[in-house]
């Protein structure tokens, strides 16, 4: 027998084939069903510096008052759970694309073939700057949430809000924010929407955006159209009027 003969080592075979989601995210909802019903045999980790996922869609529902802040939280554990998944406390600080590994905030290292990001959005606010503590961003939604009490504090005295995006997002938020001075008693505080110069709900019917023009003008919203530039009392138009 020849050493061409002669059996050869059979290579390690990888086994096990590990996802890892970063991030709570919503998309990451769908994903752990999807292994909750799947029979494959995957080593899944769900990393997420909360075990809460607060959802978006129902902050200005919170906001006017309609939902309880646990009615708009998932928790994430069951579902984690019934997928099989392992869920990590933290953060990924940084990915090696090349190498198929992630770093936590808390220097572990983990490898990787499949990564789902989906750790939700931050606003760039570099724009805005000059606000300063004037200025609240919606996201992160828990820091935004975090300060939403003492925009309720600052509004009992002579108060204005101005919303700036005119997109569905921000219609939802100053009708939330309407209401929830309605609701405080906040007589003297007010709020104001800033859409671009292609009006409120762009790509939406005319027609809704007639009517949300009208609601706006009778719960005594005002709205203005422009580009915002930051300013440390508020915010100014590129063509110079001050909200």
């Amino acid at each position: 027998m020849t050493d061409t003969d002669q059996p050869q080592p059979v290579a390690a075979q990888k086994t096990t084939y590990r996802l890892i989601l970063a991030g709570g995210g919503h998309a990451q909802l769908s994903v752990l069903k999807a292994l909750a019903n799947s029979a494959a045999q995957v080593d899944a980790v769900l990393i997420t510096p909360s075990t809460r996922q607060i959802y978006s869609g129902m902050l200005p529902g919170w906001m006017a008052g309609h939902y309880s802040l646990s009615d708009c939280m998932i928790d994430l554990r069951p579902l984690a759970e019934a997928a099989g998944v392992r869920l990590l406390s933290g953060k990924v600080v940084g990915i090696d694309a090349g190498q198929r590994r992630v770093e936590l905030s808390d220097g572990t290292r983990l490898d990787y073939d499949v990564l789902s990001l989906d750790v939700g959005s931050e606003t760039d606010t570099s724009w805005l700057e000059a606000a300063g503590t004037h200025l609240l961003p919606v996201k992160p939604l828990g820091e935004f949430i975090k300060q939403w009490p003492n925009v309720l504090a600052a509004a009992s005295q002579d108060y204005r809000l101005v919303v700036v995006g005119g997109g569905a997002a921000g219609v939802e938020l100053a009708f939330a924010a309407q209401q929830a001075f309605v609701e405080h008693h906040c007589k003297r505080a007010s709020v104001a929407l800033l859409a671009s110069d292609s009006g409120i709900l762009p790509g939406h019917a005319a027609s809704v955006q007639a009517r949300t023009r009208a609601m706006l003008k009778k719960r005594g919203i005002a709205l203005y159209q422009g580009r915002a530039v930051g300013t440390g009392q508020g915010v100014t138009l590129a063509g110079g009027v001050s909200l």
